[in-house]
C-alpha cells in the first residue's frame, strides 16, 4: 500500500514539473517578446544630412548652359564641418558656441584651390573676394519634405583660372572665418569678364 501512495506521487510530481518549466519557457519567451516589441517602440531612427551641389557655366555672349557638376545625380556630397555640426546643434537645440547662430546658411563662396574638403575647415582657403566671384547671398528655395536649395549665379567682371572650389556660410561677409557650413569641388573651369557661373546647393535632410 505505501508503495503505491509512493507512486503516485511521482506521478503527480513528474506532472508539476513539467507544467513549471513549461510555464518558465512560456514566461521567457514573453520577456523576450515584450523587450523586442519595446525596444522597437522606443527606437528612434537617426536620419542624416547630405550637400550636394549642382553647377553651370554660361559663357558670356552664349545662351548655352553648361553641365560643370551635377552632384545629386553623382550622388557626390559634400563635407559637412565640425563647425556646421555645431551650428546646426544651436539651431535644433538653441546652444551653441557661435553667437551669430540666428543667421541663415545661404552664403556661398568660391575658390581656385585644389585642396580636397575637410570636415576641419572653418572657411575655404583662398577664397575670392573680387571680379564679380566674391561670397555671395544665395536664394533659398524648398523641394520637399526635409529638402532645400540654395542657389546664386555669379557674373564674373575679370578673369578667373580654375575655380574649383565652393564653400555655404552663415555669414556673406567675404573672407568671415568661422562661419563655414560645408565645402565641395568641381571640375576646375577658368572665366572671362562676363562669363557666369551659378552655384547650387541641396541639402537633404532623410
Amino acid at each position: 500500500m505505501e508503495k503505491k501512495k509512493l507512486g503516485l506521487n511521482k506521478k503527480y510530481l513528474s506532472i508539476f514539473a513539467c507544467l513549471m518549466i513549461g510555464s518558465l519557457t512560456v514566461g521567457v519567451l514573453a520577456g523576450l517578446s515584450w523587450n523586442v516589441e519595446r525596444e522597437a517602440e522606443l527606437g528612434i531612427a537617426v536620419g542624416t544630412m547630405s550637400m550636394h551641389i549642382n553647377v553651370y557655366v554660361q559663357r558670356v555672349g552664349s545662351e548655352e548652359v553648361t553641365t560643370i557638376k551635377d552632384g545629386v545625380a553623382l550622388d557626390n556630397a559634400g563635407v559637412l564641418t565640425t563647425i556646421g555640426k555645431n551650428y546646426i546643434e544651436g539651431k535644433l537645440g538653441d546652444d551653441t558656441p557661435y553667437a551669430d547662430n540666428a543667421k541663415f546658411a545661404d552664403d556661398i563662396s568660391l575658390s581656385s584651390n585644389a585642396g580636397a574638403p575637410a570636415a576641419g575647415w572653418t572657411i575655404i582657403p583662398a577664397e575670392i573676394a573680387a571680379n564679380g566671384l566674391e561670397r555671395a547671398s544665395a536664394t533659398y528655395a524648398s523641394i520637399g519634405d526635409g529638402v532645400w536649395t540654395i542657389s546664386n549665379q555669379f557674373t564674373a567682371t575679370g578673369a578667373h583660372v580654375d575655380v574649383q572650389l565652393t564653400g555655404l556660410s552663415w555669414d556673406e561677409t567675404d573672407s568671415l572665418d568661422n562661419v563655414l557650413l560645408g565645402a565641395d569641388t568641381f571640375a576646375a573651369v577658368t572665366l572671362g569678364n562676363g562669363d557666369k557661373l551659378t552655384i547650387t546647393w541641396t541639402i537633404t535632410v532623410t
